[in-house]
């Protein structure tokens, strides 16, 4: 254990305390989204909200967790917390990996979810980031494992038994969320690209792809990457992703939630909201998709009267 791994444990704690700081945040505005898409629709899309309420109290067993840790480091252990600190396996750490572990599955489980509903419930699409989920899991019960049960409690996680299933667990859950951002992105250009052939816009192309990857969870995939990375190369900087794993799954969720709020208000010249007046060629009926299944009515004017009616998808909260 390094002379610098004090200073990155501290740091990644207060790092990951802000990260849960605007979890908080960010949570407590989705309820506020929640309850109003409630009393509005009368409905809830309970696969995306559950697992979000569920990844936050996670991130926030995480939390608890590092701070335990830093009570039992440099109260309980003051005389040498180096040492503490350095153990494979603590209480504390337990809590910590719960919370930690929890978030990122739940999160692939969601991101995966949501690739299913944006691609109409075409369960092909989903083939190859549903057996990459169920390697995230495998691995991540694998290297917890692995860990308790290492007869020697001071033995380094940069051990490589340890850090190969540690970052196989970290890539697995990486290509989970890329795949699925992937597909996502791909099918949103898809429908923007037919809906501006029927002189539909669906707004700037740019921004919607912004936005889709940071719902799609492009975010914490990313914070997979560099965790992954610098456990690799045994650097101890690795505690700040880390530790900031469960924060970040929740943040992206929250955004989630929030982002399906603006879509409900969206203006009647927009897709998704009320019919709305394009001018088009020709006559007849188009059906495509943009975030779920939109059918357009086309008739034989040069005003053409455009109903958009949009399912229920996972912008429905």
């Amino acid at each position: 254990m390094g002379p610098a791994h004090i200073p990155a444990f501290l740091f990644g704690t207060l790092i990951t305390s802000v990260g849960y700081g605007i979890a908080i945040a960010l949570f407590i505005r989705s309820i506020g989204t929640i309850l109003r898409k409630r009393r509005a629709t009368g409905k809830l899309n309970y696969p995306l909200v559950i697992p979000s309420v569920l990844i936050f109290i996670l991130a926030t067993v995480n939390v608890i967790g590092l701070w335990i840790n830093i009570h039992r480091a440099f109260v309980v252990h003051g005389q040498d917390p180096e040492s503490y600190l350095g153990l494979i396996r603590t209480p504390a750490k337990t809590i910590i990996q719960t919370g930690q572990l929890g978030a990122i599955i739940l999160a692939d489980a969601l991101v995966v979810y949501r690739t299913w509903v944006v691609w109409n419930h075409k369960h092909v699409v989903i083939v190859v980031p549903s057996c990459t989920f169920v390697a995230t899991v495998i691995s991540g019960v694998w290297f917890v494992s692995l860990q308790h049960h290492v007869s020697n409690v001071k033995t380094s996680i940069f051990t490589k038994s340890v850090t190969q299933w540690t970052v196989s667990f970290l890539l697995c859950s990486f290509a989970t969320t890329m795949i699925s951002t992937a597909l996502i992105m791909f099918k949103l250009l898809r429908s923007q690209y037919e809906l501006r052939q029927h002189g539909v816009s669906g707004g700037h192309a740019s921004r919607r792809i912004g936005r889709i990857l940071v719902e799609s969870a492009a975010l914490y995939s990313l914070n997979h990457l560099l965790y992954a990375v610098l456990y690799e190369v045994k650097n101890q900087v690795e505690i700040t992703p880390s530790f900031l794993e469960a924060s970040v799954a929740s943040i992206t969720c929250s955004m989630i939630i929030v982002r399906s709020e603006k879509a409900f208000k969206r203006p009647p010249t927009s897709i998704g909201s009320d019919p709305v007046t394009i001018v088009a060629p020709g006559s007849g009926k188009y059906q495509g998709t943009h975030d779920g299944k939109v059918s357009f009515n086309f008739k034989n004017s040069v005003g053409v009267s455009v109903n958009v009616v949009k399912t229920e998808s996972d912008d429905q909260v």
